[in-house]
């Protein structure tokens, strides 16, 4: 049986395309990340937008993705919501990775959660 962790996104612009496609990339991505490194626990985003032209809107992307032992942040900003997903991937699979060998030696025991 496997064990999906939580993940979350709270933000989202009210345009519809955009929302939708931002979520299907984070649901993607995060769906990648609990497949690959099964010691997270919980992936949350929170997404800010700022109007800088009447058309445009410039969004700040804040990802926090906690293991066992720690507590993992990332933070991208851009024009379209659903590119600065697609720039995070890399770097949150990256950061990940090195710090695999460590997470996994605890055998998925969490010291977040009070389990020892």
């Amino acid at each position: 049986m496997s064990r999906q962790a939580p993940y979350y996104i709270v933000g989202l612009p009210e345009a519809p395309l955009e929302a939708t496609e931002a979520r299907a990339k984070f649901e993607r991505l995060s769906e990648e990340l609990c497949k690959v490194y099964p010691f997270i626990e919980e992936i949350r985003a929170v997404v800010k937008s700022k109007k800088a032209a009447k058309t445009h809107a410039r969004y700040e992307v804040s990802v926090e993705i906690y293991t066992p032992r720690d507590r993992h942040s990332f933070t991208e900003t851009g024009y379209n919501i659903a590119r600065v997903f697609d720039v995070m991937g890399p770097k949150m699979k990256r950061l990940l990775s090195s710090k695999q060998g460590k997470v996994t030696s605890t055998h998925g025991d969490s010291l977040r959660k009070g389990e020892r």
